[in-house]
């Protein structure tokens, strides 16, 4: 059964963070209805998961702070993003929420490094997050499975 229930969790999954990767990469930002939709599927993909409310209250929680973030620094992150974050925390719980985080700067900050040696952006230049939270989310399962 518990397989089962991880497979429905990743086929619900995955293709919202892809269907928002390539909305957010074509347009620069996220209709609120589709992040609407993206939002309702990812929480029904949650409910497949073992974890705890206490750690999806964390989750939430650090999607609370994130989001705060995006609203405070001037949009540096976008508000799609850290709502986004923030489902994912009620979703996956805190510590996926993190790793989910963690791998998507680490990706942002790769690409931007990138960029910029090559001259493609600027320091002020702005990329979408979501693509990053794409990969960071497929390295996080593909980490969650070889553990």
């Amino acid at each position: 059964m518990e397989v089962w229930k991880s497979v429905v969790r990743e086929l619900c999954s995955l293709p919202v963070f892809l269907w928002l990767a390539i909305e957010d990469k074509r347009y620069l930002g996220i209709k609120k209805i589709t992040l609407a939709v993206a939002a309702v599927i990812l929480l029904f993909a949650g409910c497949f998961g073992k974890i705890g409310w206490q750690l999806r209250m964390g989750g939430v929680a650090f999607g609370i702070v994130l989001l705060m973030f995006c609203v405070f620094s001037g949009e540096a992150l976008g508000i799609a993003d850290g709502i986004l974050v923030l489902v994912c925390g009620a979703a996956f719980g805190l510590y996926e929420t993190m790793a989910l985080c963690f791998f998507a700067s680490l990706y942002a900050g790769g690409c931007s490094v990138i960029l910029l040696c090559l001259r493609r952006a600027g320091r002020k230049s702005r990329i979408p997050f979501l693509p990053f939270l794409l990969l960071g989310y497929i390295t996080m399962r593909l980490l969650s499975q070889s553990v």
